[in-house]
């Protein structure tokens, strides 16, 4: 699974952790940050543009070489002409392969630079990616200056195995920024088990049955601690970061393949836990307000109040 895709089935769980309106103060931070994202987006989408245009390039300029490397291999086509429309075509093959390799990675130096990620790696990452694009331009260079086939495949074999790092690294660090995003989930999770049990307290101080409101907080509460307990384990394998040195950058592919392989399946564990305590949480939600028999909402003094009288505070710290 793609990291990208794995944020966006975060999703259920915002919404269930709004239901409540117990995070008012974690609202204002993320508008906050909804700010600061917005100013970088437009770059974004700069690059993401120019990812898109440079694949098309590549990919057409690898259908072109293939139809003239299939031509060369005709025994009646093997001429002078032959051979320089496939180096001609060999040469634009890797040139745009190199560029659309570039591009990559500054959609990812794009993502590592925006505000929400900026300090939760330990290394400098954007600093790896710059040096994989020094490698990228001293390519462009050796294309240039290729005279046969052979050498334009030796240029082909060393950018594949560049290419291979580079995707195993933009794994790596987009699992270490999931595990942050994660780690605030479970701990605003925990915050909210607090607030879930005084709001239970108050209905039961006003004489109300909370049996069922009880129970959905104790699946809730299970749910998180199943998160937690397949997060520790995710922790613990990112500690190792067997294949990788401390940097972030691959010192072997297998042991990086393994690693990650491993690592996706936690993720995918962990929150696939708090998506049903997400929706643990909306059953919650649900049977509260029909206890309360009214309007639920946080005041602006983050008090949760119910029909305009406040009961509790819930501000989440």
């Amino acid at each position: 699974m793609k990291p990208t895709n794995i944020f966006r089935i975060l999703t259920p769980l915002i919404l269930a952790l709004f239901i409540l309106s117990l995070f008012s103060g974690i609202v204002a931070a993320q508008e906050t940050a909804r700010e600061q994202y917005e100013k970088s987006k437009e770059q974004y989408q700069i690059q993401k543009e120019r990812f898109e245009n440079t694949r098309k390039q590549f990919e057409d300029a690898k259908k072109l070489f293939e139809d003239a490397n299939k031509r060369f291999k005709d025994p009646d086509n093997k001429s002078v002409n032959g051979s320089n429309e496939l180096m001609e075509k060999a040469r634009e093959y890797i040139l745009k392969a190199i560029n659309h390799t570039e591009a990559q990675l500054q959609v990812m130096k794009n993502r590592l630079d925006n505000p929400e990620n900026k300090g939760i790696l330990a290394s400098d990452a954007t600093k790896i990616i710059d040096a994989h694009t020094a490698q990228l331009e001293q390519l462009k260079g050796n294309v240039s200056q290729a005279t046969t086939i052979e050498e334009i495949r030796a240029i082909h074999k060393e950018l594949a195995g560049i290419v291979a790092k580079i995707n195993l690294e933009t794994r790596y660090f987009m699992g270490i920024i999931l595990n942050h995003r994660v780690e605030n989930f479970i701990n605003r999770a925990d915050n909210v088990s607090a607030k879930v049990d005084d709001a239970i307290a108050k209905l039961k101080s006003n004489g109300t049955d909370t049996t069922k409101l009880e129970s959905d907080a104790a699946e809730f509460k299970n749910k998180v601690k199943e998160a937690k307990d397949i997060q520790a384990q995710t922790v613990a394998l990112f500690a190792t970061h067997s294949g990788f040195a401390a940097d972030g950058t691959v010192t072997n592919e297998k042991d990086a393949r393994d690693f990650l392989k491993k690592a996706n399946e936690l993720q995918r564990d962990t929150i696939k836990k708090l998506k049903e305590a997400g929706k643990q949480l909306i059953e919650f939600g649900k049977e509260f307000r029909k206890l309360a028999r009214g309007n639920v909402r946080v005041s602006e003094k983050d008090e949760l109040e119910i029909n305009g009288e406040a009961t509790t505070t819930f501000t989440a710290k």
